[in-house]
């Protein structure tokens, strides 16, 4: 299939980017991206990154709803598996001033609400081209939070992300590319999974109409996913993956998310 990619609008493009379950070492969650706003039939999948925030947003004046189930719980064994349940919305346009997604993420479905917090981001268009984009971005996680999420400090980040294209004219492929730094991206590889500052980074290739692969990379682990999004329901996008993927911290877990925006 030829990738006919229009990067000025290639942020509406279908995605959906989840986080991991309870990891305050982790991003926010972010926004699933609408299937209707893609340019085109022919162009293929927004390239979601997997366990790392992005800075390219939903476009303004879009809900969404993401339920996901991660196992172990927090990537410890034998803690057995459970739900998230994240509800947000996205205003305002990043390209003509700044973008804000809110929202309320439920980090524990059983027994439901007894804990969870507050999350926010804000992103801003820095360049937008016929060959790419860059948008930066900033997160607060685990604001107001209750329950067992308050025994957990509040996150902050800044990253910066690039979307482009790759390959001839016969296959071009959209690749984005975030690079970024918090204050609990970082676990210790000690075994105790300690939370510290650091960098992170990540990469995601839009592989068909559907498909999308991702990966990323914090200074201790590596997590790796795929993301589809289901023809003819525009909105509703599946992402699986495992965060920790080489158990380097002993966290290694699987999750399982679906998300739908409105």
């Amino acid at each position: 299939m030829i990738t006919k990619l229009p990067l000025a609008s290639a942020f509406a493009a279908a995605a959906l980017v989840v986080m991991p379950m309870s990891a305050s070492a982790q991003e926010t969650p972010t926004a699933p991206v609408p299937a209707g706003m893609a340019a085109s039939t022919t162009v293929n999948a927004f390239p979601a990154i997997f366990g790392a925030a992005s800075a390219f947003p939903a476009p303004g004046n879009t809900g969404f709803v993401t339920l996901s189930y991660g196992n172990p719980r927090g990537g410890i064994s034998g803690a057995g598996g459970d739900g998230d349940l994240a509800v947000g919305y996205t205003f305002g346009s990043p390209v003509t001033g700044v973008s804000l997604t809110a929202g309320i993420n439920v980090t524990g479905l059983a027994p439901f609400a007894d804990s969870g917090n507050i999350f926010l981001s804000l992103s801003r268009a820095l360049h937008v081209g016929e060959r790419g984009a860059t948008f930066v971005g900033v997160s607060g996680g685990n604001l107001l939070a209750w329950g067992d999420a308050a025994a957990d400090d509040e996150s902050y980040s800044v990253y910066v992300s690039h979307l482009t294209t790759v390959g001839g004219a016969g296959m071009e492929l959209p690749v984005q590319f975030t690079f970024g730094y918090g204050n609990a991206t970082t676990q210790s590889a000690d075994g105790f999974a300690y939370v510290g500052d650091g960098f992170f980074a990540g990469a995601g290739v839009g592989l068909t109409q559907n498909l999308s692969v991702g990966f990323s990379a914090t200074e201790t682990a590596f997590n790796v996913g795929a993301t589809a999004t289901v023809p003819g329901v525009d909105g509703l996008g599946i992402t699986a993956g495992f965060y920790d993927a080489t158990n380097n911290v002993e966290r290694r877990q699987f999750t399982l998310s679906v998300g739908y925006s409105f």
